[in-house]
């Protein structure tokens, strides 16, 4: 079983969060300068918390062979528990 991923209780806005070693990582804006843009993921209707969906986009990030991602919006929809997410990813 792998470790959880470290998150914030707030949308992530500074410093980074890892998830395993191999996993890709969350990068705050302020750490993304230098790094090389691979891509834009989006995740739709996903059940549970913020915490839920950040585990999604690293998993995305991951299959996309990214390093880091920085989680550029995440919303609620309409029904509670239900929620998007887009971020951008990095090599």
């Amino acid at each position: 079983m792998e470790p959880p991923l470290a998150t914030s209780p707030q949308l992530p806005s500074t410093g980074l969060a890892s998830a395993t070693a191999q996993s890709a990582e969350f990068a705050s804006a302020d750490c993304v300068t230098g790094l090389n843009e691979i891509g834009l993921i989006s995740v739709n209707n996903i059940s549970g918390d913020p915490d839920d969906v950040e585990r999604i986009v690293a998993l995305k990030a991951d299959e996309q062979g990214a390093s880091w991602y920085r989680i550029i919006e995440m919303y609620e929809g309409q029904q509670p528990g239900n929620w998007s997410a887009q971020a951008i990813i990095y090599a």
